[in-house]
């Protein structure tokens, strides 16, 4: 598959990229909240409440949606009926799913968008990082002013699909200045263009 693959996570650094834009110009894995704005090609959920949320209303009736199988979905007639399962189950989070979900797929050029890693910074004394995600202070996400979430994880899986699929080229848009583990921390083909770059190669503007 010569397609390029887009894989969204929530994080800030891709605020303002126009995600049906993307869909213009390959396929668009993505996770979560997204399903409230648009409709991806690909939606994974795969923390218990989030899909709870998502079958309260009719999204699953028109748009799949990929996650891990829990026995509490039993008596959820629309879960059962409409998701769609990982088999086996990775136990990743559902950003790293999506990226092996990309990969899976065939796709051989992926662009890795919204994967910040660190939260941000309260301010230069080295207090503790804050809740990074676009869908902060909404349902089933933690608050602004929270501290962000461990990391660790997230870039492990990462690194594993890295590992994974040596012949896949994988690309981690950020902004100038932003969070970006060491190379020798990374084992495959990947690299760090800025947000501008990425904008200018896809002629794609920031939209509000």
């Amino acid at each position: 598959m010569a397609e390029v693959a887009f894989v969204l996570g929530n994080g800030e650094s891709r605020k303002g990229i126009e995600i049906n834009d993307l869909m213009e110009r390959g396929k668009v894995y993505a996770c979560n909240g997204v399903y409230r704005t648009h409709r991806p090609d690909y939606l994974v959920a795969v923390d218990p409440k989030m899909l709870l949320e998502i079958a309260e209303g009719d999204y699953l009736l028109h748009n799949k949606v990929w996650s891990n199988f829990n026995a509490q979905y039993q008596k959820n007639e629309k879960i059962m009926n409409h998701v769609q399962w990982f088999k086996p189950s990775l136990g990743w989070s559902s950003g790293p799913t999506a990226l092996k979900m990309a990969c899976d797929h065939g796709h051989k050029d992926i662009y890795i968008l919204g994967f910040d890693y660190k939260g941000h910074k309260q301010d230069d004394k080295g207090n503790a990082f804050k809740f990074n995600n676009l869908f902060k202070d909404t349902r089933n996400y933690k608050r602004s002013k929270d501290e962000a979430t461990f990391y660790g994880n997230w870039m492990n899986q990462t690194k594993k699909c890295l590992q994974d699929y040596p012949d896949t080229q994988f690309h981690r848009v950020i902004p100038q200045g932003w969070f970006k583990p060491a190379e020798h921390e990374w084992h495959g083909k990947i690299d760090h263009p800025t947000t501008e770059e990425f904008l200018s190669k896809f002629e794609l503007q920031i939209k509000n």
